[in-house]
């Protein structure tokens, strides 16, 4: 399936980029899918990346949503410019941009702050 557009936008999440740009991930309602019982969270990442709308699927809107987030945390921690540091959350931490890992990531995200 393909999203052109996020029709109800839930959230949104600014991060750094270095020191003058910035990041914006933005999150829409989770919907259900058009000939399916079950739903898709979509997201996009704008700042880095293509920016093409993406999205979770999930048995209902919350898995749909939790889904989502850790796929918006994998395509950021694994992004270039988190692995070269320029990435942060208004705390500044390098390391926390805030979004869940999946567990096959975790040990590549804390070995980001050895």
């Amino acid at each position: 399936m393909k999203i052109n557009k996020i029709e109800t936008i839930i959230a949104t999440r600014e991060l750094a980029l270095g020191d003058d740009k910035k990041v914006v991930i933005i999150i829409g309602k989770p919907e259900k899918f058009p000939d399916y019982e079950d739903y898709y969270c979509p997201y996009q990442i704008v700042g880095i990346g293509n920016e093409n709308i993406r999205y979770a699927g999930g048995i209902d809107g919350v898995q749909a949503l939790l889904l989502a987030l850790n796929m918006i945390g994998a395509d950021l921690y694994t992004s270039n410019e988190f692995k070269a540091g320029i990435l942060s959350w208004k705390s500044g931490e390098k390391d926390n941009i805030g979004f869940p890992v999946p567990d096959v990531l975790r040990d590549l995200v804390s070995s980001s702050k050895k």
